[in-house]
């Protein structure tokens, strides 16, 4: 006789497991201990997902929709394309990525370890593309707009997140503000050239004590 699934045992499992997956990682957390959590048996567990890569795409999704919409929000505040664009690659390479403890560090870990040929169980990394073709088309001049056309761009952009979130979980931190300067020059130019070098300039004279260093 199959037994009847109950909400309230699916969103103890999804809570469980998404406390164990953000504390411990997604390899050292086992269906036992998320069951544990959850107050069942591990038998009952798997009544409701059968692999513990069921149970983290169930949390994952609304998760990374949730911090998507957040950035989208934030970002329409700026007034400026360039302030705009700026605030998408913070948010993309920055905060995202170090948001509650890493926990997008736990799907890139599940994927290294799955299967080889074992395909996703959604369209998630589509709709991320797509979400952020959108955002940053919107994001840009007219004029520019045509460099964000068939989600290329997006996909390079969120290529870059999985390495950006795993050197966050690692405490590899980079100066994400100076990277999203560049990205931002790139797509709209420099706001101005640096100052060139005079022609004739001349190398500044030695100090007597720099010569006698010497």
């Amino acid at each position: 006789m199959a037994q009847i699934k109950k909400s309230g045992m699916r969103e103890a499992i999804l809570e469980s497991a998404f406390d164990l997956f953000s504390r411990k990682g997604y390899t050292p957390t086992t269906m036992a201990e998320i069951a544990r959590a959850s107050n069942m048996t591990v038998a009952n567990l798997y009544v409701y997902f059968d692999s513990k890569l069921a149970i983290l795409y169930e949390i994952y999704q609304p998760w990374l929709e949730q911090q998507l919409q957040a950035l989208a929000e934030s970002v329409r505040k700026f007034r400026t394309p360039r302030s705009r664009l700026r605030r998408v690659f913070t948010g993309i390479w920055g905060d995202i990525p170090a948001s509650d403890h890493s926990f997008a560090n736990a799907l890139i870990e599940a994927l290294a370890v799955s299967p080889q040929g074992m395909t996703k169980p959604n369209t998630l990394l589509m709709d991320v593309e797509t979400f952020l073709t959108a955002l940053i088309s919107e994001s840009l001049p007219p004029e520019r707009a045509h460099l964000v056309r068939n989600d290329l761009l997006a996909h390079v952009i969120w290529m870059a997140f999985d390495g950006f979130t795993i050197n966050q979980h690692l405490g590899d931190v980079r100066d994400v503000s100076a990277i999203a300067d560049i990205m931002t020059n790139l797509l709209l130019g420099e706001t101005e050239a640096p100052a060139a070098a005079p022609e004739n300039s001349v190398a500044p004279k030695r100090t007597a004590r720099k010569a006698r260093a010497e």
